[in-house]
């Protein structure tokens, strides 16, 4: 878990310098869609402890980009620049996103 939360805060200042034009809540989306379609790609089965933390960071950042997603879309709905920011990181591991049992 440390990992993941060392990965996850190196990666804020990068991500907070490139989406300093956005809205607050598009640049939060963008962040956690990326850090979704991230461990999205992962996967290590042979430690179940660092397989558990995978899917933890996953459901967080994938589930919370999912529900952003939906809601800035309707927010943005008549700014087609937004629009296309959002649409662009509403990447397939954002979209697919279905919460583990």
């Amino acid at each position: 878990m440390k990992l993941v939360l060392v990965l996850l805060f190196s990666c804020l200042p990068l991500l907070a310098g490139a989406q300093e034009k956005l809205p607050k809540d598009v640049a939060q989306f963008v962040e956690n869609a990326q850090m979704c379609e991230h461990f999205a790609g992962e996967w290590d089965d042979n430690d179940k402890a660092r397989q558990r933390e995978i899917t933890q960071a996953i459901e967080q950042s994938c589930g919370q980009a999912q529900r952003q997603w939906k809601r800035l879309s309707a927010k943005y709905a008549g700014q087609p620049k937004l629009q296309k920011v959002i649409a662009d990181n509403a990447n397939d591991a954002v979209r697919s996103f279905r919460k583990s049992s």
